[in-house]
């Protein structure tokens, strides 16, 4: 029995699979010129991450769902805050911001994603996406921390093993004698407490101290795939009142947009500018 071949559905093939060719030619040539465009250093207070690939998600047996997979991602050249927005940065933009003079240095918290896209509109700046957020914290080798891939103590900020609660306050037992036991306030640090957990590019407090808000929006999606519900903003990084796991680059919590809480903090990113050619 002899097949006919369709004409028109050969053709139809060819266009596709050359189309395809196609757009795969040119996001290579698109890649490599952005990553041999040569860049302005980044603005004081900022790092920068350089264009180019990086591994994004986890295949580890403790990732969640929404973490998975382990995929290559490709991210044009931007800037990112070395640390989160303290108090002291945010009373510049809300004149009426009060807190006490020794939390000045402490990323400011409790603020609606809403409010933190305000102040970074306001510095010329912008949230950072997700997948931005996430190669600034962990570079391109897909670790689990912004260190390396095990958790060391005294990297970031935290919750330790051994924790109670003492007249409704969170500490931690850091010495047990016989005179009894010592224990230290766990809290929000001010920025740059945990220079030895700095990641990659240089950027401090990835891991651990308060959440932080990304641009990105979060939807649940049904058994078929399509997203369903209300949107729900993503938060990165953990906080100081929640484990090592939490804390890992690949982590994401999700909470309501008209909602926060007082340890959401957030930092701010803006695209790389390009060298101008001299004259």
């Amino acid at each position: 029995m002899r097949i006919r071949v369709v004409p028109w559905l050969v053709l139809v093939t060819g266009l596709l699979l050359a189309g395809a060719a196609g757009r795969a030619l040119w996001l290579s040539w698109h890649h490599m010129r952005l990553m041999a465009m040569e860049v302005a250093p980044p603005p004081p207070g900022m790092v920068l991450v350089p264009a180019g690939w990086f591994l994004k998600g986890s295949d580890d047996p403790e990732a969640n769902p929404d973490e998975r997979p382990l995929r290559r991602c490709f991210l044009p050249a931007y800037y990112i805050d070395r640390h989160e927005v303290t108090h002291r940065e945010y009373r510049a933009f809300r004149k009426d911001q009060a807190f006490p003079e020794q939390d000045a240095d402490r990323p400011v918290t409790g603020l609606l994603k809403s409010e933190a896209e305000a102040y970074a509109r306001f510095v010329g700046k912008r949230l950072p996406t997700a997948a931005e957020w996430e190669k600034a914290a962990r570079g391109t080798d897909g670790r689990r921390y912004p260190w390396g891939d095990e958790y060391e103590t005294g990297r970031a900020n935290v919750r330790p093993e051994n924790v109670t609660w003492v007249d409704g306050v969170l500490c931690a037992r850091v010495v047990e004698a016989k005179a009894g036991t010592n224990l230290v306030l766990l809290q929000v640090e001010p920025v740059g407490s945990y220079p030895a957990g700095a990641s990659p590019c240089g950027a401090e407090d990835m891991s651990g101290n308060v959440w932080e808000w990304v641009a990105d929006e979060w939807r649940d999606a049904n058994a078929l795939g399509f997203r369903t519900g209300f949107p729900r903003g993503i938060l990165r990084g953990g906080g100081y009142a929640y484990s090592p796991r939490h804390a890992r680059t690949s982590y994401q919590a999700f909470e309501s947009l008209e909602s926060t809480c007082n340890d959401v903090g957030f930092r701010c990113a803006r695209d790389a500018a390009p060298l101008r050619a001299r004259e």
